[in-house]
């Protein structure tokens, strides 16, 4: 089973879509942004639910998966 979430705020620029999951890694202006909460989320995901998360672009934003099998 699969659960995918996109929205429609014109995606992840290309450069920085591998970076997403790094701890610390915020595109927000200093001060305004910890950079932990996709790291947080996909550790939770993936080590306490065993399953995988992962993101891509669609033709308007961002498309979140977690992929259950």
């Amino acid at each position: 089973q699969k659960l995918s979430i996109e929205d429609n705020a014109g995606g992840i620029p290309k450069d920085i879509m591998e970076r997403v999951y790094e701890p610390y890694f915020t595109t927000k202006e200093q001060g305004k942004g910890t950079g932990i909460g996709l790291y947080m989320s996909k550790m939770i995901i993936e080590d306490n639910m065993g399953a995988k998360l992962s993101a891509k672009n669609s033709d308007v934003g961002a498309v979140f998966t977690i992929d259950f099998n």
